[in-house]
């Protein structure tokens, strides 16, 4: 391809990245393949003969597109962001096309000078303290941008191990290397990112994962109660991870209460918010930094929420020298003129190449300006707070963990099953993208806001599918129906079925759509103890009335016992609702004129007792 190609190929290319991004909404969130599908589609072998351009192209769509998982889709809500934009777009074109590999100063010192610029912008940016800048007579510190957090991680782990088996040799001169080693011990909440695990196996340092509150915060007597115990057994505290926005569900350890103990103990405090992070451009969510200033490194990734794409993350250490003595090889061939003088960020990493990601961060950092990335904040979490508000309005499920920033865990009531389930469907249909996580021994779902072009009435669409999935899998399996109040609340109602040692005639609510006034009453033969496979309990606040709980998948009941009444199913005062008499032979089931909603629209019908036949009809007109 020459240069006259390359500039005509690159426009139609801008034209087709343009049109996707522009209508990437519109695409089935996840691929519909299975492992191997493009094995047929691709010869055995590369080509021997240059092939044409326009065959290439045209495999995009035909070949790759039917595979991608469309990250920039506003109904993309599985992970936390990985976002794009067109100015970070632009700055990969041009890193692309100059190329360099910036291990040290002289290797390229644009790469260099460019990134230590860009990384005190940032720090600056998000209230970082200023031992983390490279530009400030009392710092010794500065950034750095790494390829992932994982990396981050890694990269503070070694540091911090370094570090301390240089302060056991004092001490002990004789002892060897991998004997000190073998005696380090490092911490993080059970929240913890599956990177802190894996920065322990490749250190060879030992991981303790603690136990966090009811708000899922790793504090500090925990951490402090742990220390004493494995300073006991003869393991030496080298390092805690603190996490700023769990994946799980958000949630922010206890940095003013961590810092203090790992100052008086001699830990490296190291700080993961690779989501959140970007938060701090807001002034608002800088609550969660009180205590930063004891960390001796942090890291965030732009790639996630701050439309820079992938890969940008950036380290901050307050030492650099200690990370220097960690990673520091002096061939005679990446020595120059400069060196000691001048920064090499060789030494401030695992590998020894590194691409020109500064130039991309730049871009978007001037292009937005820090209001416009503010507000692009604001508004994924206002988005977020959006769609809680629609969880809570549905009495069919919870919101087991506190919103935080754009993220919403919410569940369907009941046990691990139905939301599991919910979950799968979902992922079928592939209109939305959905994954779970689990706290507290309960299954949960993660929602979270992630494209910058989510509207509002993106939410309404993804939620209006998730509430009719719902709504179908608890109908299914509990015969589970919608009323509406007068009010336009969406109220739970059961139908009973009998179980097979229920006695005949025994009578069940059904829905009996058809009728044009209401049922007669009708005389209700029953044992003297209900006996159903599926009963909801009902609950009238004007006369509380409760059924068994019981559930037909599984051999156990709700924790709920005859008569129990249940608040999360409580039904609105202002419904007109079906009279249920539970006991006794000769009980009298009066029926009353409601309106029902079969979760697809409201419709007008009646709840009947019928002995005659012993199934429960669900029809609605």
């Amino acid at each position: 391809m020459e240069p006259e190609e390359y500039r005509q190929r690159g426009k139609e290319m801008v034209d087709y990245i343009c049109q996707y991004l522009s209508n990437v909404r519109e695409r089935r969130v996840t691929p519909d393949v299975q492992p191997g599908y493009m094995r047929a589609q691709l010869p055995d072998s590369a080509p021997m003969d240059p092939d044409s351009w326009d065959n290439i192209f045209g495999d995009i769509e035909k070949i790759i597109m039917p595979g991608v998982v469309h990250w920039q889709s506003p109904h993309m809500h599985a992970y936390f962001p990985a976002l794009t934009s067109w100015p970070s777009l632009l700055g990969d074109m041009l890193a692309d096309a100059i190329n360099c590999l910036g291990f040290t100063w002289a290797s390229s010192p644009a790469c260099t000078e460019l990134e230590m610029n860009v990384m005190d912008w940032l720090a600056k940016m998000l209230g970082l303290p200023e031992k983390f800048l490279h530009y400030h007579p009392d710092s010794v510190g500065g950034g750095v941008l790494q390829s992932t957090v994982s990396e981050s991680t890694l990269v503070a782990l070694l540091a911090a191990r370094k570090n301390k088996i240089l302060e056991m040799k004092v001490s002990e001169p004789n002892t060897d290397e991998s004997s000190l080693n073998s005696r380090l011990i490092a911490y993080a909440s059970d929240q913890a990112h599956s990177s802190v695990e894996k920065a322990g196996l490749i250190s060879l340092v030992k991981i303790k994962f603690l136990p966090v509150d009811e708000n899922f915060s790793l504090r500090g007597e925990t951490l402090k109660k742990a220390i004493a115990e494995d300073r006991k057994k003869g393991l030496v505290p080298v390092f805690v991870c603190a996490t700023l926005g769990t994946t799980g569900v958000c949630a922010f350890d206890s940095l003013s209460e961590l810092g203090p103990i790992c100052d008086a103990e001699g830990l490296w405090l190291h700080i993961d918010a690779a989501y959140a992070g970007t938060a701090f451009v807001c002034p608002e969510f800088r609550l969660f930094l009180d205590g930063i200033e004891y960390a001796d490194s942090f890291t965030f990734n732009p790639s996630k929420w701050m439309m820079v794409h992938f890969d940008c993350t950036g380290f901050w250490v307050k030492d650099k020298y200690k990370l220097h003595q960690t990673f520091s090889v002096n061939p005679v061939y990446l020595r120059h003129a400069n060196s000691g003088a001048a920064i090499d960020f060789m030494h401030w990493q695992i590998p020894l190449s590194r691409r020109f990601r500064s130039l991309k961060l730049w871009f978007v950092l001037r292009s937005f300006g820090v209001k416009k990335l503010q507000a692009h904040v604001r508004h994924g979490t206002e988005t977020a707070k959006f769609f809680e508000s629609l969880v809570k309005s549905d009495p069919l499920f919870e919101i087991p963990a506190k919103r935080h920033l754009g993220l919403v865990v919410f569940r369907l009531k009941g046990p691990n099953w139905l939301t599991e389930k919910l979950l799968k469907e979902l992922s079928i249909s592939g209109r939305l993208f959905l994954i779970p996580a689990t706290i507290h021994d309960k299954f949960i779902i993660r929602f979270t806001v992630t494209s910058q072009f989510t509207t509002r009435e993106d939410i309404l669409r993804d939620w209006n599918i998730i509430q009719h999935t719902a709504a179908q899998i608890v109908s299914q399996n509990y015969g589970l129906h919608c009323i509406s109040s007068d009010d336009g609340a969406r109220i739970p109602a059961m139908v009973v079925e009998p179980s097979s040692d229920a006695i005949s005639n025994a009578s069940q609510l059904c829905l009996d759509g058809g009728k044009s006034k209401p049922p007669s009453r009708k005389t209700v033969v029953q044992p003297k103890k209900l006996s159903v496979d599926q009963v909801l309990l009902v609950e009238e606040e004007e006369d509380k009335k409760s059924c068994l709980i019981h559930n037909k998948q599984e051999d156990s009941h709700f924790d709920a016992k005859e008569g129990t009444v249940r608040n999360d199913t409580s039904i609105h005062h202002r419904c007109k609702l079906y009279e249920v008499g539970i006991g006794h032979e000769g009980t009298k089931n009066v029926s009353k004129e409601i309106q029902i909603s079969n979760c697809l629209g409201d419709k007008q019908g009646f709840l009947s007792s019928d002995p005659e036949d012993g199934q429960a009809r669900t029809e609605v007109q």
